[in-house]
Order: structure tokens, then sequence, then C-alpha cells
């Protein structure tokens, strides 16, 4: 009887399966294609040993990747401001073509990495250069939860 039931189990899983069906967007939404992307934005290390990413696409909407140190990780989807959004696009138009030397910085600050346009720009806490402040300072508040307008909805399947 055990031997019947393992059996029955293990079919029953078997057509638990995602390959059964394709997915398709849920009745009344059509799953958008995203966006590019418009700069990718770490902070990592200092006392707390953080590793936060933030990306931000072209058309606001936000991924922001928290880490702790090992106490564990949180992905929030949202969509940024219009005043906030504004704010980024100025503080990158005002990016040098290159990037500005490192200095030292704090010896357990943080260190900042900004990919936009091509160009990798590092700096560390408490040396930041002038031209990157702005823009570490506004990717700094995402991170931190500013300028969030509302969550995105990425409708990828229909519910079962």
């Amino acid at each position: 009887m055990r031997y019947l039931l393992a059996i029955a189990l293990a079919a029953v899983l078997a057509g638990c399966g995602s390959a059964s069906k394709p997915a398709t967007p849920a009745r009344g939404h059509a799953a958008t294609p995203r966006a590019a992307e418009l700069v990718n934005y770490q902070r990592n290390g200092g006392l707390a040993a953080t590793l936060d990413t933030v990306s931000v696409r072209t058309d606001g909407s936000t991924r922001a990747d928290k880490r702790y140190g090992g106490a564990g990780r949180r992905f929030e989807d949202f969509r940024l401001s219009a005043p906030v959004m504004a704010r980024l696009r100025a503080a990158l138009g005002r990016l040098p073509a290159r990037e500005p030397a490192v200095g030292d910085g704090l010896r357990a600050g943080a260190t900042y990495l900004l990919r936009y346009r091509g160009i990798t720009y590092v700096a560390k806490q408490g040396a930041v250069p002038a031209a990157l402040r702005p823009a570490v300072a506004t990717l700094d508040a995402i991170a931190d939860g500013a300028g969030r307008a509302g969550p995105v909805h990425h409708v990828t399947q229909a519910p079962s």
C-alpha cells in the first residue's frame, strides 16, 4: 500500500512542471518590454559590510538589491518619482567623459561604483570627486528609499 501511495504521489508531482503550458499575459495586461538601463550603481563595504545595487532604467523603473553582510537579501522593484528622475538625469549629464582619480577616502568607508554610458566611475567614501558627488548622492538616496513613486508591476504569466 505504501508503495502505491508513493508512486501515485510521484506521478502527481511529475505533472506539476512548468513546461505543461507556455507563459501568457493575464487578461487585460500585456507584458511590457523592459526599457534600456540608464545607470547601474553599487555601494559596498563600510562598517555594516553591505552591498547595495541600484539599477535605473530609462523609463524610471528601478530595482534595488540590498544585501546585509550575510544577514539576508532584499529586492525591490519600483518607479522613481518624476522630480528624482529629473535630478538623477541632470546629475548623470554632468559626469565627466573620463573617470576622475580616486582618492584614498575613509579606511572603513564604502566604495561606490557607477556605470553610465559605458564608463565605470569609482569613488571611496570621504574622497568622492566633486564631479561625481551629485550622482553618488542621488543614487545613495535612491538606494536608501528616496524617490519611490510606486511599485513596478511586470506581468509575465497569468495566475493559475
